[in-house]
């Protein structure tokens, strides 16, 4: 799991956020995603965070449309 826990930003990442993050396909969580998390959560992600099976499917299950 991400820290900090991927509930505690995901519903509130801007639409581009979110768009980054699905657009990932495994890789490195990016610069714009990890600002805003940090802006939310006042915690910096580490810069090799990448996103765990239960954060997708978290994701999954919150996914809603972001256009």
């Amino acid at each position: 799991m991400t820290d900090p826990e991927i509930h505690t930003w995901w519903p509130l990442l801007s639409a581009d956020a979110k768009h980054a993050l699905e657009a990932l396909d495994g890789e490195i969580i990016p610069d714009l995603v990890r600002d805003e998390v940090e802006t939310l959560t006042g915690v910096r992600m580490p810069r090799e965070e990448r996103l765990t099976v239960r954060d997708w499917d978290f994701i999954r299950t919150q996914r809603e449309a972001v256009d």
